[in-house]
């Protein structure tokens, strides 16, 4: 097993700050949305205004891209800096941030905030697709689209099924009303969840229930979608700030030994090793690759991989794993 303090404090930091720029950026695109606009749209079924009230265009929310190319891209770019620095200080290498602006901005771009920018248009549209099979009112449909501006498709439909399953119970033809709550029969009850379950996740499922067999209304509904609808923001959210975070790090060091080697203040037949941490919980496919890859790989060679050749970690979500430095003649970490 490896020590990875600085490499997880290090990290760490980065969440932190990714976390608040992702909320800030994702929040002030939702407030942007001209919510009795959108509702127009959807009542007249104005798909060109939809996409014209939502900011999207041609694949992407281009409303995410201007906050994202503000806020978080600068702290993308601040900590890669950081990471290089970090790396030539353990090294005792030469290195100039300056001179990988470019490569940085390019590699920022079309690795994280480009695609961050294309799943939440599709969010956006799987969450009307899924909307508009459901008689809900447009004003509900409205507030649970812009929700999905911050969460994933998946999460979008999710959640559109969630918010579908309580309107069909609160709207069911043999429901009943006792001290001001709306029942679904249990038979009616059960048919709704299951021609919803494979949508829905298992918090989602046991608050269904729970809500059912406890009785519904439209204050308690709202707040029930709300809380679940946040709970998904915040676990996509936190994913995405660790994920980059570790990815960030990786290009920072990735860069900094580039130009350690290229300035010979890195030994030149100094290689790049994956690590991994060594315990029960590393994944299969992250373990092979260090047998994969028994000699490193030098300045422009790809790891090869089960999943196919990646330049460094991250290989998947929640990977943990990373690249350290060292001669081939030095013994192994």
């Amino acid at each position: 097993m490896i020590a990875l303090d600085y490499f997880d404090h290090q990290t760490s930091v980065f969440e932190a700050e990714f976390l608040e720029a992702l909320a800030k950026a994702y929040g002030g695109a939702m407030d942007a949305v001209d919510i009795n606009a959108l509702i127009a749209a959807l009542e007249a079924g104005d798909e060109a205004a939809l996409a014209k009230i939502l900011d999207l265009d041609e694949g992407v929310h281009s409303g995410l891209a201007v906050a994202f190319s503000s806020g978080l891209f600068f702290a993308l770019l601040g900590n890669a800096v950081i990471a290089m620095k970090t790396f030539a200080n353990r090294h005792k290498s030469i290195v100039n941030p300056n001179a990988e602006v470019n490569q940085l901005r390019e590699d920022i771009e079309r690795n994280i905030l480009q695609p961050m920018t294309r799943r939440s248009y599709e969010a956006i549209t799987t969450a009307y697709r899924e909307l508009q099979k459901s008689d809900m009112t447009a004003r509900a449909k409205a507030i649970l689209i812009v929700r999905s501006i911050a969460m994933a498709p998946d999460q979008a439909r999710s959640a559109a099924h969630f918010a579908r399953a309580l309107h069909e119970a609160l709207t069911a033809k043999d429901r009943s009303v006792q001290d001001g709550k709306t029942y679904a029969t249990p038979a009616t009850a059960k048919l709704i969840i299951q021609r919803h379950m494979k949508h829905l996740n298992a918090a989602q499922r046991s608050a269904l229930r729970s809500a059912f067999a406890n009785g519904l209304t439209e204050e308690g509904t709202t707040t029930l979608q709300q809380r679940h609808d946040r709970a998904l923001i915040k676990y996509r959210q936190s994913i995405i700030a660790r994920q980059e975070a570790t990815r960030v790090m990786h290009v920072g060091e990735y860069l900094a030994f580039k130009q350690g080697k290229a300035n010979r203040s890195i030994p030149r037949d100094a290689r790049r090793y994956w690590k991994t941490r060594g315990d029960e919980r590393v994944r299969h496919d992250h373990r092979m690759v260090p047998v994969m890859n028994p000699q490193g790989v030098d300045i422009g060679q790809a790891f090869q991989t089960p999943l196919g050749p990646v330049m460094h970690p991250p290989l998947e979500v929640n990977c943990r794993c990373r690249v350290v430095i060292r001669r081939p003649s030095d013994p192994d970490e």
